[in-house]
């Protein structure tokens, strides 16, 4: 049962997350803000688990904070708000990022397409670029540690529990001179999680590149759907067997095999010479958000020739499903655009035709810079053709109109004189005699 004592007199403890090897993280309410906004608080070092003297606790608490304050700007990783001391325990506040762990997607005997795996080391490359710039190192890349976020979709690297400096700082001299010691010369504990940690980081000798092999394990799990420690590996050489479980081109196998060589000096050396490796591979998976059939806003039966599957426009891959309320603009490829006799012209009716009711669209032009719009345009207007069932009365031309007026007026006029003329030769005009008419007086 949880406990109802405020940590720091503000934090309230909601639910237990996890429970790392440094520290352990509760879901919080901040009881000093009206919307009482969640946030994620993380005990370090925690006595009750750690007989290690309160001085060295607290420098490396310190420590710690003053690492994670770089990346404080940085939006794909979580934010420090705070941190304080509570009764000589030491505790770090961060946001919390609504989503859910890349684990989810990662289901067993499950395979992740190319151009998703592609994706998401170009994101965690990226990401992995910034946090090693600021000198810092992960040690703990690993699915439960990516989190997608709700809002945006985008993934989000979290839990910098174990985060360690790749330079120690050793000596403090006068003024703000410091000397350091390079990593490699300098053992720290083995922290990170079996599959994901490389052999130098078992023994306590992480490297930037620590990280690189921990996210191309990753990727070689999303493309085979086994767990790496179930994967076999080389008798001679250490190196992970996995290429025979996976359906997976020659390039992008050749990226994921050097981020997860045995010897960190046959790896890439830095984030961003992995993410250069990748960019030739750009044009085998360009980036394509797929159409939802069932979008009523799109009216597939009208969009799609006699015979056309919906498939031959979606393509046969799928990418993640978008998650609620998320909006996303969609770009079409050039080959699922109307043709342009969607809408035939209108024919032209001879003078002597009766009016024609006909179903007509405005003719709307193709601009090349504006194709999309055009498409949705034309699209909700076959959805209004639907729903209004609008007729609409096609005349002749109105010159055809006058034309024909004039030649009828003028017909008209010859007919009533040539009826005229035929009266008066065929029967001249009558005598007229003179009538009297004598009214003959009633006898009584």
């Amino acid at each position: 049962m949880l406990s109802s004592k405020l940590l720091g007199e503000r934090y309230q403890v909601v639910q237990v997350l996890g429970q790392g090897a440094f520290c352990q993280t509760y879901m919080v309410q901040d009881t000093d803000l009206p919307s009482h906004p969640t946030r994620v608080v993380k005990h370090f070092l925690p006595s009750s688990r750690y007989c290690i003297p309160v001085e060295i606790r607290r420098r490396l608490f310190t420590r710690e904070v003053e690492a994670l304050k770089k990346l404080t700007n940085y939006d794909l990783v979580p934010h420090v708000l705070a941190s304080f001391e509570d009764n000589l325990e030491f505790y770090l506040v961060q946001e919390f990022i609504e989503g859910h762990p890349l684990s989810v997607e990662l289901s067993p005997g499950y395979c992740w397409s190319e151009r998703k795996v592609f994706q998401l080391l170009q994101e965690i490359l990226g990401i992995l670029n910034f946090v090693h710039a600021q000198g810092l190192i992960h040690r703990d890349v690993k699915p439960n540690n990516i989190i997608r976020r709700k809002q945006d979709n985008r993934l989000i690297l979290i839990d910098f529990g174990a985060v360690k400096p790749i330079w120690d700082e050793l000596v403090r001299g006068q003024g703000e001179t410091s000397i350091f010691l390079p990593i490699e010369q300098h053992t720290t504990i083995a922290i990170g999680t079996p599959g994901y940690m490389p052999n130098e980081q078992q023994r306590g000798k992480p490297r930037p590149n620590s990280d690189i092999y921990a996210l191309g394990m990753i990727g070689i799990q999303a493309l085979t759907g086994v767990h790496p420690t179930q994967l076999p590996e080389d008798a001679n050489t250490g190196e992970i067997i996995w290429q025979d479980r996976a359906q997976v081109s020659a390039e992008l196998a050749a990226v994921l095999n050097k981020m997860v060589r045995y010897h960190f000096q046959d790896r890439y050396h830095s984030a961003k010479e992995a993410s250069e490796a990748l960019l030739p591979l750009t044009n085998l998976y360009p980036p394509v958000q797929e159409l939802d059939p069932n979008d009523p806003t799109i009216l597939w039966s009208q969009l799609l020739s006699p015979g056309q599957d919906t498939n031959e426009i979606l393509g046969s891959k799928t990418s993640a499903p978008l998650l609620d309320n998320q909006n996303s603009d969609i770009t079409l490829p050039e080959e699922s655009l109307p043709p342009n006799n969607l809408y035939p012209p209108k024919q032209e009716l001879s003078s002597n035709s009766p009016a024609v009711s006909v179903m007509t669209v405005p003719q709307t032009p193709l601009l090349k810079h504006d194709t999309n719009k055009v498409f949705k345009e034309k699209a909700s207007s076959l959805a209004v053709q639907q729903t209004n069932n609008t007729t609409i009365t096609i005349f002749p031309r109105k010159s055809a109109l006058l034309i024909g007026l004039m030649v009828g007026a003028v017909s008209g006029l010859f007919l009533m004189v040539l009826s005229y003329w035929s009266m008066q030769v065929i029967s001249p005009t009558p005598k007229v005699e003179s009538w009297q008419i004598q009214l003959f007086k009633k006898s009584r």
